[in-house]
């Protein structure tokens, strides 16, 4: 079962839940006051060794999250 992100409106608290992929799109109760929470648009980041032991991003072209060029003052490369 995949693991889905919330985020509570009114006490502004994260939390996760794991759910059936049936159930993704529904709400869920605030584990702390009980109120309606929504799921939240969950980012990660996949990374993996190269042949010479550096980490390299997995499925993009660009270290920088904040420009497609890969080197701007953001990214300091």
């Amino acid at each position: 079962m995949p693991i889905y992100e919330y985020v509570c409106p009114d006490c502004n608290i994260k939390f996760e839940l794991m759910r059936p992929i049936s159930m993704s799109s529904e709400p869920a109760d605030c584990p702390e006051c009980k109120h309606i929470a929504h799921r939240a648009l969950s980012r990660f980041v996949c990374r993996t060794s190269s042949e010479f032991g550096t980490t390299e991003p997995i499925g993009g072209d660009s270290g920088c999250a904040s420009c497609s060029g890969g080197s701007c003052s953001t990214c300091n490369t």
